[in-house]
């Protein structure tokens, strides 16, 4: 055996090519890569793979390291940013549509962010909206770019307002939309008296041509740019807000109803919008907004909701408060829903109630649910309810319910509808307890 003093040697040489490694492995992580270059001194683009400027094709600064940085952050250093400082003269169409193509979503953005501040021709933008697709390549799916269409019609409307809304009218039904939202949000924050000019004139008249209630080629409830303006104004200045809003026409689905009563409720607190609501005038505005702010009345304090809800004047929006009160309560507390709505009158202005409060617990407990929907006055809302419970318990327990169905008085016909798969609910007045 070899003594300990002769493998000393061994050991010690070991030792030393171990730190060596250590050594030369601590110098590579701490040393930055070698830019890639993006011109000489004296400001030329260097020569690209194929002989172009630095900026080459998306692919190509995507395969280079750093490829991104050099093509995206052009123009930095001291003096005012311009556009062809940015794109170090490339055509801006082709700069931006690399742009786009970048998958490192900071890259994209702090691209687009350097782009913004440097514009100031409304025209670069339109041309910078028009080198790439907001549908992306996969039809609102990979690549669909929303949040920078967005906000390259936020800085057209900062700089040109009107050539903005201009241009969103003159796009398909979904970029029109999402363009239209983008300017009139944004020129009611920067000139909330302009934006509401146009939106009562020009906007509203472009609205009644461009396809129904729904506007900007209808679908879609709330979509008018006066609506629009009114959703942002009632973030910024509430009060001015509610006065707009008198004065219109709204579906009771509206989302501006909706965005009004959320402010309420987050501004001003549940005795604020209480005291609001009561301060209004009768119309439209108040009968939408009863019972929106019922439902947000009871998602923080359903008895006191229930109770306000009650003492309403009698008529569709005091109906349509409790149901949406009673709806909420009984997500949180059944049974108490449920003993506050035996208190209550069989009419045919509780029968929303009782579909709602049907509706909320049928997933678990169908038989009660069951039950209540047979308490309806209204045989038309109590055959919707019914079906909507027996519905919901064939997707929850589908042995019981199908028992249930069978010794059922229900027509074959019912029958046939609630166990098919392939069909909706019952739609003889609408659907839902809200009408």
């Amino acid at each position: 055996m070899k003594s300990t003093s002769s493998r000393l040697p061994l050991v010690v040489g070991i030792g030393w090519l171990a730190t060596a490694a250590i050594a030369f492995c601590i110098g590579r992580i701490g040393t930055a890569p070698a830019p890639v270059a993006t011109g000489d001194e004296a400001g030329r683009p260097a020569a690209g793979k194929s002989g172009g400027t630095a900026a080459g094709s998306a692919a190509e600064f995507s395969r280079a390291p750093g490829g991104e940085r050099a093509q995206f952050a052009m123009g930095e250093g001291d003096g005012s940013m311009t556009v062809e400082r940015l794109t170090n003269g490339q055509p801006l169409d082709k700069w931006v549509k690399n742009l786009m193509a970048q998958q490192d979503g900071i890259v994209r953005m702090n691209g687009l962010l350097r782009l913004l501040d440097a514009v100031r021709d409304p025209e670069d933008l339109k041309t910078a909206l028009g080198a790439f697709s907001l549908r992306g390549d996969r039809g609102f799916g990979r690549g669909a770019r929303f949040t920078e269409y967005s906000m390259i019609l936020e800085k057209w409307t900062q700089l040109d307002a009107k050539g903005a809304v201009a241009f969103v009218n003159s796009k398909g039904r979904e970029e029109k939309w999402i363009g239209m939202s983008a300017v009139m949000q944004t020129w009611t924050r920067t000139n909330p008296a302009e934006a509401i000019a146009w939106a009562q004139t020009t906007g509203k008249e472009k609205d009644e041509s461009q396809g129904g209630q729904g506007g900007l080629g209808g679908g879609w409830p709330s979509s008018s740019p006066l609506s629009m303006v009114l959703s942002q104004l009632a973030r910024t200045d509430l009060d001015r807000a509610i006065g707009l809003a008198a004065t219109e026409t709204f579906d009771r689905r509206s989302r501006t109803l909706d965005t009004i009563a959320g402010e309420l409720v987050g501004q001003r607190g549940l005795d604020g919008a209480r005291s609001a609501i009561d301060g209004m005038a009768a119309g439209s505005l108040r009968d939408g907004l009863i019972p929106q702010l019922a439902g947000k009345f009871a998602e923080k304090d359903a008895p006191s909701a229930a109770s306000w809800a009650l003492a309403l004047p009698e008529g569709e929006p005091k109906s349509r408060a409790l149901a949406e009160t009673i709806g909420e309560w009984a997500k949180k507390d059944a049974a108490a829903a449920g003993a506050f709505m035996a208190k209550l009158p069989a009419t045919a202005e509780a029968d929303r109630s009782r579909e709602s409060y049907a509706t909320t617990v049928a997933e678990k407990d169908p038989k009660g649910a069951l039950a209540w929907a047979n308490t309806i006055t209204d045989k038309e809302r109590q055959q919707r309810a019914v079906e909507n419970v027996v519905r919901t318990w064939v997707k929850q327990d589908a042995p019981a319910a199908k028992e249930w169905i069978a010794q059922s008085a229900l027509t074959d016909e019912v029958k046939a509808r609630i166990q098919s798969p392939s069909r909706g609910g019952f739609t003889g007045r609408g659907r839902g307890p809200g009408n």
